[in-house]
């Protein structure tokens, strides 16, 4: 019984490193750098990540309570800002993630992660949505027009 799991478990990983062998390749050629926004690029382009569409476009700006909305500090030093309390945005993409949950890219360039699945909410490109920083600490998200929230975190 070892010995098979032993072979499965090879055989998966042989499958896996075939497929995504040229991924790997690209990837490591990204370790190599140390500006850390010429690393992430090169990542997204090695794993075919598409951009944010409003990091594109340079007329979009964004006030800076709502660049630091959803941190905690981590993505910016200043962590006295006077920050909002909740923040509208529209989902520009939406990527669905293991056990229902998503990464969802807002038309502000932030990138959120649900940290919590709830079957009833289904997220969608152009959808409005309502960040809300919690008393205690942490984020949720609610879909407009519905009454059910979601944990989530910023990732970018």
């Amino acid at each position: 019984m070892r010995e098979l799991s032993a072979a499965i478990g090879l055989a998966s990983i042989l499958a896996l490193g075939c497929a995504h062998g040229q991924d790997l390749k690209a990837a490591q050629a990204c370790t190599g750098l140390s500006d850390d926004a010429s690393r992430l690029s090169c990542y997204d382009a090695a794993f075919g990540v598409a951009k944010s569409p409003t990091a594109q476009q340079p007329g979009v700006r964004k006030t800076d309570a709502q660049a630091k909305f959803g941190d905690n500090g981590q993505i910016h030093p200043d962590r006295k800002a006077d920050l909002p309390k909740s923040l509208n945005a529209q989902v520009q993409e939406v990527t669905p993630l293991a056990t229902g949950l998503y990464r969802l890219t807002l038309d502000n360039g932030q990138v959120w992660r649900t940290t919590e699945a709830d079957w009833a909410l289904v997220f969608k490109a152009n959808d409005t949505i309502t960040i809300t920083r919690m008393v205690l600490g942490g984020y949720e998200i609610s879909l407009a027009g519905k009454n059910r929230t979601v944990s989530a975190k910023r990732i970018n």
